[in-house]
This record gives structure tokens, C-alpha cells and sequence, in this order.
């Protein structure tokens, strides 16, 4: 009688666990896809600000979701940049606007419930037309009744083309990066959680630059196909400071304040 009720648990826990969510962060990726068939409609609004001079970036994501069946779930991007800041150059306000696009695919493994650990591959490719990316993630989460924690690794290929000197000059860039999440669920609609990251600067012409910390809170609401995630993550340290950026923050090539939000609609 006890192995013929373990595929039904099996199936009521793997069943709930499919229909929630994705995602609780608004930095942080967890390793749960869409079931097949299945689409989201999320709007990411994320304002960077706070460098030496004045700065301020809206970054626009308009996104469809779609689970293709298999632990398998792919996502199409359309992205709006929009940025204003103070040239020291020419002592005036630059405004710059960028439209790309970009698409994701994420590849479940292991369940954070069912499992010891939940674990997950993550793509993404994008471009504005001036700037190529390539961003891969690795994916770990567990889990334990209210308490949920989240771990990505990322590494990104970043190429882009300037004109100097009378020659076209192609940049390259690789950044590495360290997410983490942590979120208590307070009921079945609310969460609160705090993130952090280390994001550290990497070019093959300075090396190992800078390794900068942010961390701050997380909220996560939800209702029925809907859900809210926030988070603010204030810049709190330069890990390694260099002769390129020798001192406690750097707030040159980065802001001293990152929020975001995303609202997600189940269509």
C-alpha cells in the first residue's frame, strides 16, 4: 500500500511545484521552468543611479515566456535602455537610447524539493545592434518549508564596436558575476528576503579591474497568475581595489544604487 501512494505524493508535489512561480527574485534565478504550454508576460523596470557625476538609467524588458515541455522553458526579450549623465568632456547632460532584443532558454536538472538540491543550465544571447552578449548561468536552489535559497554563478561575453582613431576597434569584456537569494515566505502570497551579488569587472586589456558587492532587501507578492517581485541593492563595497579603482566603491563605471521590479501576468 505505501508504494502505490508514493507516485501519487510524487505526482501532488511535482504538480504544485510546477504551477508556481518561476521566480521570487528579482537578480537571483531559481532552477523552476514553466510546464509545457504555458506562458508568462513579465515587465522588468530596473533605474540604476549614483556615480560621481549625475547618472541616471532606466532599463525596459518586455518579456513572453513559454515552458516547451521537458524542464525546458525559452523566453524572447524586447529591451528599451534609456540613460542620461553628465559629459565632463563637453559639460553637458548626454542623453543615450538603446532598443535591442534578447532570448533566454533555461534547462531544469534536479527539483529543490524532490532533491537534495535544485539545479539548472541557463543561456541568454542579446543585442542593441552595437553591443553582443552572451550570458551563462548556473542554477542552485533548495527549498526547506518557508525558507528558499538561491545561488547563481554567471559569466558573460560582452563585444562591442567603437570608432577610434580613424578604425573601427572591437571591445571585449568578461564579466563574472555571484547571485545570491534568500526569501521567507510569510503566507502562499508573501514573501520577504534579502539579495546579494559580487559583480566583478574583467578585460583582456586590465585584467581583474574591480569585484564589487550589492545587497539589500527582496519582496515577493502573488495572487492568482500574477505575481510582484522587488528589490533594491544599494553598492556596498569594492573588494579589490586596483590602481583603476583604488578606492572603497566605485562610482565611476557603476552605480551606487541598483532597484528593480518585475510584474509577471500568467496569459
Amino acid at each position: 500500500m505505501r508504494f502505490k501512494i508514493l507516485p501519487i505524493i510524487y505526482l501532488f508535489i511535482t504538480t504544485n511545484q510546477v504551477s508556481a512561480q518561476d521566480r521570487v527574485f528579482t537578480n537571483t534565478y531559481q532552477t523552476n521552468v514553466l510546464p509545457a504550454g504555458v506562458k508568462d508576460l513579465e515587465y522588468q523596470l530596473k533605474w540604476n543611479t549614483g556615480r560621481t557625476d549625475y547618472y541616471s538609467a532606466f532599463e525596459q524588458r518586455v518579456e513572453f515566456e513559454v515552458g516547451i515541455g521537458k524542464n525546458i522553458q525559452t523566453s524572447l526579450y524586447l529591451n528599451f535602455n534609456s540613460k542620461t549623465l553628465f559629459n565632463g568632456t563637453s559639460k553637458t547632460i548626454v542623453h543615450d537610447n538603446r532598443l535591442g532584443f534578447s532570448s533566454e532558454f533555461k534547462w531544469k536538472l534536479s527539483d529543490p524539493t524532490i532533491n537534495k538540491i535544485g539545479t539548472a543550465l541557463y543561456a541568454e544571447v542579446g543585442s542593441n545592434g552595437e553591443e553582443w552578449e552572451l550570458e551563462g548561468k548556473l542554477l542552485f536552489d533548495k527549498q526547506i518549508n518557508n525558507h528558499l535559497f538561491a545561488l547563481n554563478i554567471v559569466e558573460e561575453t560582452e563585444m562591442e564596436f567603437v570608432f577610434e582613431n580613424d578604425k573601427l576597434k572591437r571591445l571585449m569584456e568578461y564579466p563574472v558575476s555571484i547571485a545570491f537569494g534568500y526569501m521567507f515566505s510569510v503566507s502562499d502570497h508573501v514573501g520577504f528576503g534579502v539579495e546579494a551579488k559580487n559583480f566583478n569587472d574583467i578585460s583582456p586589456d586590465e585584467g581583474w579591474e574591480s569585484s564589487l558587492l550589492y545587497a539589500g532587501p527582496a519582496f515577493n507578492f502573488s495572487g492568482d497568475g500574477w505575481f510582484i517581485n522587488l528589490s533594491c541593492l544599494p553598492q556596498i563595497r569594492n573588494l579589490k581595489m586596483t590602481d583603476e579603482f583604488p578606492l572603497n566603491m566605485d562610482l565611476t563605471e557603476h552605480e551606487q544604487f541598483e532597484s528593480r521590479i518585475i510584474i509577471s501576468f500568467n496569459l
